[in-house]
């Protein structure tokens, strides 16, 4: 039969303990990962006797923490949420600034390019005013290759980001399975007893983990198995795997992030990372980043394209036909650098191909993925939105892919086979590539190379229009066989009104004296008091070369000529077309220069409130799930205060319990004596 003495003494010692762990508590209120534990009390056995079963005192059955394991899952879940939105939010407020702000965007020296050209324009031979235009376009180019630059830097600074974190939760996974050993083992030591600290020390680091990336948590037993993208295993019980960089085979720019498990080869697991930090970066760099560069580049190569097509049409101050104001948009370099290998083919030592731009309003700002089905067949498709471009079979290298999106791939050389990848990206570059290659200003050409004039014996009020030129040149870049001869329009024409004045000739007028009329031109139908539109073709390509206007109301025999427009120095018009392209929609085939960078601004600008809307939200929830957690798991200070005032109590009734059965047996022993 239990004594007295024994009922307090284990009185004593449950109440020492509940009060050793409300101490515990309240030392721990601020430990981060703490869960408040509670001694759990249960009676002794009880005894039988003639009076029936006594009570024989109290024991600690165990000390276990206080949680509730969903309440930890959503906490995880709303941290991972809460960071993958901060970053991207964060990253996005740094890139509106960079391309709204009036020092680092393009808006404000692209304003000033055309501006210089519209002066200039009124001033074709002034040399001063030529240079602002070169110094302007050099400003612009350079304004392009800064911004490039920044969002390359920004790349960089993701990809060391993404490194220091795949190794943070490499080191978590190690300590996870480390502590799932642990936690095995120290349980199956104690019979069972729950080792509270190692078990929040491991709920703290599966936190710290989903801080840095969306995690899936399984229980297995006493351990725990932890999940990465589309259920990548990191820790399996006591053994984890790893996390790395490598720089991508599609583009060495970015590091993607690869998955291994113990000897196996690495898995690129980019693509199905979420959430946390490293989920918001890496959407950023490739979704974010990467359509700026494809969008600058593409308003880079459209004003580079119409700059240089423009500049071609006219004559400099040498009465040379212009130059290249902007570098080649499809130079050697250019054209290859816009291709780079998605698989196991290498590049360029056995398949040469490269991209060139036939037309740049028709661009998008995707990329490409181009796959080998065979030797010789392909299929072209946008990645973006998978959209099938082109397919097909290629014949005999060299050969061409055509597409309907502004560019063609020229295959030059090399061996393909089924399962070659190449990504296409036709405009990531091009902003820094952008340069000026012009560097003389009497090379500008401002000037057209048509003239037109009116005979002085015209009796009738015919005019001709100055003339316009649609084309100078060959594919091959040489000029136009009108053109080809220096100073010189082959031929010269003369437009004479038949009687009567509604029909005319136009002759070639290389013989003044005898003019001979060039074949399928006569007898051609005017009509009065209408612009009656000509439109001549080059004598060898058959392409249109010029063009223009006859109206008004000529007489019977009035004459007009058309001819090389010799000491043109003071004529602007093709100026006036350089200038004009600043309000054409020439990008995209839709909207100005200014417009598509506006768009740009707007978009990123739309992009950076909405994600600060989801951070704000997310941030709320997560505070709502760590509020939830706390008002289970953690220390309410007050509460503890008054348990160590009900411990104290019952430690002390213990003691008096103690006292009096010792009392008692003092008593009894006084009774024998």
């Amino acid at each position: 039969m239990a004594s007295l003495i024994s009922i307090g003494v284990t009185g004593l010692t449950a109440s020492q303990t509940a009060l050793t762990t409300t101490g515990n508590n309240i030392t721990n209120a601020n430990t981060p990962g703490y869960s408040r534990q509670r001694a759990n009390l249960v009676t002794l056995p009880e005894q039988a006797t003639g009076a029936g079963f006594m009570g024989s005192g109290v024991q600690v059955q165990s000390i276990t923490r206080i949680v509730e394991q969903f309440t930890i899952g959503q906490l995880r879940t709303n941290t991972s949420i809460y960071h993958a939105a901060n970053s991207m939010a964060t990253q996005f407020e740094q890139l509106d600034s960079l391309l709204a702000d009036s020092s680092t965007g393009i808006a404000p020296s692209l304003q000033n390019f055309f501006n210089a050209i519209q002066q200039a324009s009124q001033d074709p031979t002034s040399v001063a005013t030529r240079q602002v235009v070169l110094g302007a376009a050099g400003s612009l180019a350079q304004r392009f290759n800064t911004l490039s630059d920044q969002v390359a830097a920004q790349t960089v600074a993701i990809n060391d980001q993404v490194a220091s974190l795949t190794g943070q939760i490499t080191s978590l996974s190690q300590s996870i399975a480390k502590l799932n050993q642990n936690i095995a083992d120290q349980i199956g030591s104690s019979s069972g007893a729950m080792p509270n600290e190692l078990l929040d020390k491991r709920d703290e680091m599966l936190r710290q983990m989903s801080e840095m990336v969306d995690v899936r948590v399984v229980q297995n037993g006493n351990m725990v198995n932890v999940f990465v993208g589309s259920g990548q295993p990191l820790v399996v019980g006591n053994q984890s795997n790893t996390l790395s960089t490598a720089p991508s085979s599609t583009d060495p720019s970015r590091q993607q992030i690869m998955f291994s498990s113990g000897g196996n080869t690495n898995q690129d697991i980019t693509a199905l990372v979420a959430g946390g930090k490293l989920g918001g970066l890496v959407q950023y760099r490739d979704s974010g980043l990467a359509n700026v560069a494809n969008t600058l580049g593409r308003i880079a190569l459209t004003i580079a394209d119409t700059m240089n097509q423009q500049q071609q049409l006219g004559l400099d101050l040498n009465s040379q036909f212009g130059n290249n104001l902007f570098a080649d948009i499809n130079g050697s370099l250019a054209m290859t650098g816009r291709v780079s290998s998605a698989g196991t083919n290498a590049l360029p030592a056995d398949r040469l191909l490269g991209v060139r731009i036939t037309d740049t309003s028709a661009l998008t700002t995707s990329d490409y993925q181009l796959n080998f089905t065979s030797a010789t067949g392909y299929s072209l498709a946008r990645i973006s939105d998978g959209t099938a471009v082109a397919s097909g079979a290629i014949g005999a290298l060299p050969a061409t892919i055509t597409t309907p999106d502004g560019f063609q791939i020229e295959l030059t050389s090399g061996s393909y086979q089924a399962g070659d990848r190449f990504i296409i990206r036709p405009t990531a570059t091009a902003a820094r590539d952008m340069a000026v290659s012009l560097q003389k200003p009497e090379e500008l050409a401002f000037a057209q190379p048509i003239s037109t004039g009116a005979s002085l014996g015209n009796a009738g009020g015919g005019a001709i229009s100055a003339g316009i030129t649609l084309d100078t040149r060959l594919a091959s870049g040489a000029l136009q066989s009108t053109f080809a001869t220096p100073g010189t329009l082959t031929p010269p024409l003369l437009v004479r009104f038949n009687t009567p004045a509604n029909t005319y000739d136009i002759l070639n007028n290389t013989n003044p004296a005898a003019p001979v009329a060039i074949a399928g031109m006569s007898g051609l139908a005017f009509t009065p008091g209408q612009n009656n539109l000509v439109t001549i073709n080059d004598p060898v390509s058959l392409q249109p070369v010029y063009s223009f206007s006859l109206s008004g109301n000529p007489a019977a025999g009035d004459s007009f000529t058309v001819g090389f427009n010799q000491n043109g120095s003071s004529d602007n018009r093709n100026a006036k077309g350089l200038a004009d392209l600043g309000t054409a929609r020439v990008v995209g085939g839709s909207v100005t220069f200014a417009d598509s960078y506006g768009q740009l601004v707007s978009d990123v600008g739309s992009r950076t409130a909405e994600l600060k809307i989801n951070r704000e939200a997310a941030d709320t929830l997560m505070i709502q799930a760590q509020a939830e957690r706390d008002s289970i798991s953690g220390v309410n200070l007050d509460e503890e205060a008054a348990n160590l005032i009900k411990f104290e109590q019952a430690y002390n009734a213990s003691a008096q319990v103690i006292s009096v059965a010792r009392s008692i047996f003092d008593t009894l022993l006084a009774a024998f004596r």
